[in-house]
């Protein structure tokens, strides 16, 4: 007899291959009479299975092709989570408002579902609406981080070197004299696999550092050989004490020296790198809102994967995003996937609600990043 774990996982994946392939029987199938949907875009609706047809019907009309992998789906009782990307074109019919510009889109997600009897009945999804109104060409893109003349001559001697030789990576970059390398691109539909290698460049030489791989296809569950409560624990740990107590000092005993942080839940992407990169990160929402705290944080958790669903607050004392400070309290929300590795943070998939505080630090922006 098939297991609660796998038999909500079959669930969950029904409901999105369904979306993969507009197979609307499905949804009515899998999702409850009383599903509630959280939104960052529309906030708490009562959908149902006809409601959430609706919602996906009407992205797949302006993004035809649009289609989301699942690098990675984890069990925690009732609860469910997934790593969810979403990639194609918006060359269909406009959505909310935005023409199509036929641009690609490729933007992360990280979900979280509660199932009853095989059946979802309460979902929330972490997106920030702000990277898929910029793909789509409704809003200007927001700045990268700019390589250095070292870090875009280490890329291209890593082309020139190791790239190709083995494996097709999804994304290079660097960061000093690292060279980060990811792997295979998630939009490819035979990818079957994730993997991260991290390179030092030295005297024009590369050495691998570190390196992770794992399957994605099915999704990849979580290690069974790493204990759910330690990882749990260890992010727990990360909210309490440098989120919440804003100690970064805790970062060295929490994080890896070689933890990567990947924008909007991007698999293979990466903004900030080790200790101090992750640091700069934090301290970057923090010159924004000085007194930012977390108020409530829930988690979903499986071996070496842990899904946290969090809320935040602070005083808008800093610049955000070119919006100069009102001196208001903002209160938004996000949902952040971590990955555990020897006991430390090595990764963490990041969503949070920008556009909802853009709009509560300026309403007037509305006109212009309604969605």
């Amino acid at each position: 007899m098939i297991g609660k774990s796998e038999a909500n996982k079959a669930s969950a994946t029904r409901f999105i291959e369904a979306f993969n392939s507009s197979e609307w029987d499905v949804v009515r199938e899998v999702v409850h009479p009383d599903f509630v949907l959280h939104h960052p875009v529309g906030g708490t609706m009562q959908l149902g299975p006809e409601g959430m047809i609706a919602v996906w019907s009407d992205l797949k009309a302006a993004i035809p092709d649009a289609r989301h992998p699942i690098p990675i789906m984890v069990t925690d009782g009732d609860y469910l989570a997934t790593l969810l990307p979403i990639y194609g074109h918006f060359d269909g019919e406009p959505h909310q408002g935005i023409s199509p510009t036929g641009n690609w889109l490729e933007y992360g997600m990280v979900n979280i579902v509660k199932l009853e009897n095989g059946q979802l009945i309460e979902g929330w999804f972490g997106m920030d609406p702000l990277a898929e109104m910029a793909q789509m060409g409704a809003v200007p893109n927001p700045p990268t981080r700019p390589l250095t003349e070292f870090e875009e001559s280490n890329v291209r001697l890593f082309e020139d070197t190791v790239d190709g030789a083995y494996l097709e990576y999804g994304k290079i970059t660097a960061f000093g004299s690292a060279v980060v390398a990811l792997g295979p691109p998630q939009y490819a539909e035979d990818a079957k696999a994730r993997k991260l290698e991290i390179y030092v460049e030295q005297q024009g030489e590369f050495t691998l550092v570190r390196s992770h791989e794992f399957p994605t296809i099915p999704p990849y569950g979580g290690a069974l050989a790493v204990d759910t409560e330690q990882s749990r624990a260890v992010v727990s740990r990360f909210f309490d004490d440098v989120l919440v107590k804003q100690d970064l000092d805790a970062l060295i005993d929490l994080a890896s020296i070689d933890v990567l942080i990947h924008p909007t839940a991007m698999p293979c992407e990466a903004s900030c790198y080790g200790i101090d990169g992750m640091a700069f990160w934090l301290n970057h929402t923090l010159a924004s809102f000085p007194d930012l705290t977390i108020d409530a944080y829930h988690t979903v958790a499986s071996g070496d994967i842990v899904a946290v669903r969090w809320e935040a607050r602070g005083t808008s004392h800093g610049e955000f995003m070119d919006v100069p400070p009102t001196g208001a309290e903002v209160r938004f929300t996000g949902i952040s996937m971590f990955r555990i590795e020897d006991g430390v943070i090595a990764e963490i998939w990041d969503t949070r609600n920008t556009l909802e505080i853009m709009l509560q630090l300026d309403p007037e922006l509305g006109g212009r990043y309604s969605h």
